[in-house]
């Protein structure tokens, strides 16, 4: 029984534990449903369903609630700036759709009576919770019950128990699902907008994401407490455990490793001797940022998160990078440059970033490590110098003009002019990389255009006549034992050996600093924005209780969609603004239709004359839902 006296407070407020549902537009329901269906995701996810059944199930009664209406729910929490709680998706459900919208989305009317309404939240809440892990279900590399603590031995065997196949699947997934979701977000753009240039540049970075249960522990420990627990009687004595086993520790200032996929990840904040670094128990979001190589910092479109992934701290960096960059070419768009800190290009194996990163077409943009600037090495006499092969006989203040800029030897100015005078001695290609990965270089004092003259080539009758002046190799700097570069007309370098230092721009010009400038300050200002409180807060679990890293990963895609979809809205707006100022009746111009388009189809777009409707040429076949799923509830 209720107490008809509620003093000052409303039915409708106590229904809502204080908020005032109010229901949402059809037509923002609608346009949450149809994005929903672009991504391409339920298709998929019935795809992915059936995988796992592999015909065995003997079926059941039809979900109350498909995956269509949990995921568009989740998008219209997020366009609210609001928490994504299964609470807040139930009361959705139940108060803020109109009778259209739940027809839209296939949802059971609902009582909405303040007598009885407690039975009918928990029905809500329960039917919510159902259809979100029943889609969790299907991606979560981690599955594992997350209700209560867990002793270190409970720990343990959740480890030893642990499926790496069915993990790399899930994982799988996982980065499927929110690549759908993103590249969806990336075709919403207008057309001249993606197409304002045809590759797609990216700059990427990892960025701390926290757990709802925020107790850790630590691998290299582990054994020692589960062998103390064994020695306890009595199991209520202890202190509750973790309850998460599939997290890490994330540091937020100091040293970092990046152990290879399947290694024991040992960094905890104990035993440090380094007291001031800073931990913290959750996740990374592997995150990359549309950037412009062919016109840094000139803003010709949106800075969108083009890929984005969810690991464990301090495991696979190089290998999330690689999926960055797989996952960036679904844009159609051709791979161009990735740039990245010195965590990546710098510090990686090459046969874990560089490689991979090769074969799917994209090419480094970085800051080098200290110790690996000036020479490093080379072949057949030539100098591996900060990405690329030069004359044996280049100037030692040439050579060493990055280390003299950075001692504080050389101002900028000056330290530009060096590295543009050492292009100079740069070996010149004669062929482009051949199928085994050979590329023909030759000395720069010979071919149709020389940029050095040589005492050597000239001592040999081999140097090219020029009729103008040029820079000269120092008869000192001309080596005593000359290798081939210096006594052949060409020779065969592998590509391979020179991967480690090679760049899209040439390492220290005014073109290298101002993209790289413009890259990281782009992935920088990209992952101030979604953690900030106020909008996405993808870094604090106050947001998305849900446990889980499938879950978390779930909720930031959804997050970042909003998130996208706000930076293009923004961006339009802005170039609006400008088009009204430069306009002199302070409105924007409307742009004239071409003939072409004005009075006939546009094959190519696929447009229509204004006023035309487009034929309906009629779909055979039943009518579905498109879910894949069971039908509609009427």
């Amino acid at each position: 029984m209720y107490d008809n006296d509620l003093g000052g407070v409303t039915p409708e407020e106590v229904m809502g534990r204080g908020r005032v549902h109010h229901v949402i537009a059809d037509d923002i329901v609608v346009l949450m449903e149809g994005r929903v269906r672009k991504t391409g995701v339920l298709a998929k996810l019935q795809e992915w369903r059936d995988e796992d059944v592999a015909g065995e199930s003997l079926g059941g009664r039809p979900a109350l609630i498909s995956d269509r209406a949990i995921l568009t729910g989740m998008l219209l929490l997020a366009k609210a700036n609001a928490p994504i709680f299964i609470t807040r998706l139930a009361a959705l459900f139940q108060y803020e759709l109109s009778d259209e919208s739940r027809k839209l989305l296939g949802l059971e009317a609902s009582m909405t009576s303040f007598i009885g309404h407690v039975g009918e939240q928990k029905r809500w809440y329960h039917n919510a919770h159902r259809a979100f892990h029943r889609m969790n279900d299907l991606m979560d590399p981690f599955p594992q019950e997350r209700r209560h603590s867990k002793t270190y031995t409970e720990i343990q065997h959740i480890l030893d128990s642990h499926d790496k196949v069915l993990a790399d699947n899930r994982k799988a997934r996982l980065d499927e699902f929110t690549k759908l979701f993103l590249v969806m977000t990336y075709n919403e753009q207008p057309r001249h907008i993606r197409r304002v240039s045809n590759k797609i540049d990216i700059s990427f970075d990892q960025t701390f994401i926290g757990t709802p249960t925020t107790k850790g522990y630590s691998k290299r420990t582990l054994a020692k407490r589960v062998a103390d627990e064994k020695k306890i009687e009595e199991k209520r004595t202890l202190t509750p455990g973790p309850v998460d086993a599939f997290a890490g520790w994330h540091v937020r200032a100091g040293e970092r490793v990046d152990s290879r996929r399947g290694q024991s990840d040992q960094t905890d904040p104990h035993g440090k001797a380094d007291a001031g670094t800073n931990y913290a128990w959750g996740w990374e979001a592997n995150i990359a940022v549309r950037v412009d190589s062919e016109a840094p910092g000139q803003s010709r479109f949106p800075a969108l998160a083009i890929a984005v992934t969810l690991s464990l701290p301090n495991v696979g960096v190089a290998e999330e990078a690689v999926s960055l960059m797989r996952a960036a070419k679904a844009t159609g768009l051709k791979p161009g440059v990735g740039d990245a800190d010195k965590q990546y290009w710098a510090n990686s194996f090459v046969e874990r970033l560089h490689d991979p990163a090769f074969n799917e077409g994209f090419t480094p943009s970085t800051d080098y490590r200290v110790d690996r600037l000036g020479v490093q090495g080379g072949d057949h006499g030539a100098k591996y110098i900060e990405g690329a092969a030069y004359c044996p006989g280049t100037p030692q203040p040439l050579r060493d003009a990055t280390k003299d800029q950075l001692s504080g030897l050389l101002d900028k100015e000056t330290y530009w002019v060096r590295i543009k005078e050492r292009k100079a001695f740069q070996l010149h290609q004669k062929e482009k990389p051949d199928a085994r990965g050979r590329t023909v270089l030759r000395c720069p004092a010979l071919g149709p255009s020389p940029s050095v003259t040589c005492p050597l080539r000239e001592l040999l009758k081999t140097q090219t006549v020029v009729d103008k002046e040029l820079p000269s190799v120092d008869p000192d700097d001309v080596p005593d034992f000359p290798d081939k570069i210096c006594r052949q007309h060409s020779v065969s370098f592998e590509v391979a050996k020179m991967r480690r230092q090679q760049q899209a721009f040439d390492y220290g010009t005014k073109e290298w600093d101002e993209f790289h400038t413009h890259a990281r300050n782009s992935i920088e200002s990209l992952n101030a924005q979604v953690k900030a409180g106020g909008t996405e807060d993808i870094e604090s679990a106050g947001r998305r209780r849900l446990r889980g890293f499938g879950a978390a990963q779930i909720i930031v895609t959804v997050l970042l969609t909003n998130f996208n979809i706000r930076k293009i809205a923004a961006f339009m707006s802005d170039k609006i603004k400008e088009d009204a100022k430069r306009n002199a009746l302070g409105e924007p111009a409307v742009a004239i239709i071409r003939r072409r388009d004005r009075e006939w189809r546009n094959p190519y777009t696929d447009t229509y004359p204004p006023g035309v409707a487009r034929p309906d040429k009629g779909k055979s076949g039943a009518l579905t839902d498109e879910t894949g799923g069971p039908p509609r509830r009427q």
